[in-house]
This record gives C-alpha cells, sequence and structure tokens, in this order.
C-alpha cells in the first residue's frame, strides 16, 4: 500500500489526539484550551476528507475511523469539559449527568445516521441542498457556548455579578436542546453544497479572510456571534426546504 494512502487516517487519528487532550486540560482547569483543542479537532475533522478524495485514498476503513474519531472529539469530550466545568460542584449532579449522557447518545445516533446515509445516499433535492440534523462539529462547538460566553462575561466590568457557569438549570436545558438538533432531521445548512458564481468569489475570499483574522483576535466574541447565525440559518433552511 503506497504511504500516500495512510495520510487521510494518520490526519484523522491527530485531530482524535488533539481532541482527546482537550480533556486533559479540563483536568487542570485550563478551560480556554480545552475548547482550542476541540475547535483545532473540528478543523482537521473538516480537512481529513478533503485530504483522502484528493490522494484518491478514501475507503470505508477511514470513514468507519474518522466516525469513531468524531464520536470521540465532539460527543465524549464537549461532555467531559461540560461537566467538569459546571456540574462538578451542582447539588443536583444526577440532573445535570442525565443531560450530559443524553447529548452524548444523541451524538451517536446522528453519526450512525450519517454513516448510514454515506453508504445509501437519498437522491432528493433536499438532500443534495441540506445536511440533516446538526453535524457533529457543530454540535459540539455549540454544546461549549456557554463556556465561551462566561470567559468575557466573568472578566467584564458590565457583568461584575453576572456568571453563566452558576446557572446550571439554564445550561441543562441548553445541552438538551442541542442534542435533540443533532438528533433531528432537520435541514441545516451544508457549507459544501454552497456553490459561488465566479464574479463573487473575490469579494467571499476578502470577506473571509476579513472574518477569519477578526476571529483569531476575538474568538470569544465571535464563536457566540457565529452560533446565532447558525440558529437562524436553521429557521431559513426549515424555510427553503419546504419550498423545495
Amino acid at each position: 500500500m503506497p504511504v500516500t494512502k495512510l495520510i487521510p487516517n494518520l490526519v484523522t487519528l491527530v485531530g482524535l489526539v488533539v481532541g482527546i487532550s482537550s480533556i486533559r486540560f479540563a483536568l487542570d482547569s485550563k478551560w480556554e484550551m480545552s475548547i482550542y483543542c476541540v475547535l483545532v479537532a473540528a478543523i482537521i475533522d473538516g480537512l481529513d476528507g478533503k485530504i483522502a478524495r484528493m490522494l484518491n485514498a478514501t475507503s470505508h476503513f477511514g470513514a468507519e475511523l474518522d466516525s469513531l474519531c468524531d464520536f470521540v472529539n465532539f460527543g465524549v469530550c464537549p461532555a467531559f469539559i461540560t461537566y467538569l466545568w459546571s456540574f462538578q460542584q451542582y447539588e443536583y449532579k444526577v440532573v445535570s449527568w442525565a443531560s450530559i449522557t443524553f447529548f452524548i447518545v444523541c451524538m451517536c445516533i446522528r453519526l450512525a445516521r450519517f454513516n448510514t446515509m454515506i453508504l445509501n445516499p437519498i437522491e432528493s433535492k433536499q438532500a443534495m441542498v441540506f445536511s440533516t440534523g446538526v453535524p457533529a462539529p457543530s454540535g459540539a462547538i455549540l454544546m461549549l457556548i456557554p463556556m465561551i460566553l462566561d470567559f468575557e462575561i466573568t472578566t467584564s466590568a458590565y457583568f461584575e455579578d453576572f456568571s453563566v457557569r452558576g446557572h446550571t438549570l439554564l445550561i441543562n436545558i441548553y445541552i438538551i436542546f442541542i442534542a435533540i438538533l443533532l438528533a433531528s432531521k432537520l435541514p441545516t445548512i451544508s457549507i459544501k453544497n454552497l456553490n459561488i458564481k465566479p464574479e463573487y468569489i473575490s469579494l467571499c475570499m476578502v470577506v473571509f479572510a476579513i472574518i477569519i483574522i477578526v476571529t483569531v483576535i476575538y474568538p470569544w466574541y465571535m464563536l457566540p456571534i457565529f452560533a446565532i447565525i447558525y440558529f437562524f440559518s436553521i429557521i431559513v433552511c426549515i424555510y427553503i426546504s419546504k419550498k423545495l
């Protein structure tokens, strides 16, 4: 077997190592580093499939490995990070553990359905335009939004007496909501299915570069903004899918 055939799988394993490291940083209460690990794992997850197609190295083994790594990186890791961050001191730990477990189960269902759709693709206009349910990396990042909000709110002079971390019941409800979106069959935006007209390519590249620069400088402000935009995009996708 040519070495190039192994490169996509090695990239996937690198993503797994980075994702698992988020738990290690969470155990040391280095919450920002934990978030960075999940974000990097999400970026790597978006690259390994493209690398496999570029090298003509796609395989069933690679698809299964990618799915298992996604379950760990975007199902187990965010759940443990959130539990260690907010729920460990919560009086009703069993409620928080139930919401965390529900999130992991829904992530597992979402990935199992995704694998099934790869083996038996549905030929429909909706399937060609939208994703079914919230993708695993997006679900993981959305779950971590309360923690990301707390990074800036707790250090802000305007919210000295407010802490997201302390509102455990609301965080539990939010996690259950995200879990339902994962397992649902709601149409969600799919970037890989978006097409850009040639005359707008330069403009899109400039806008994308600006967004990346601002996100790198102010990540804890931009990620919640992206989350809000993503929630609104689901409503738009539902409306468009009904038209289709």
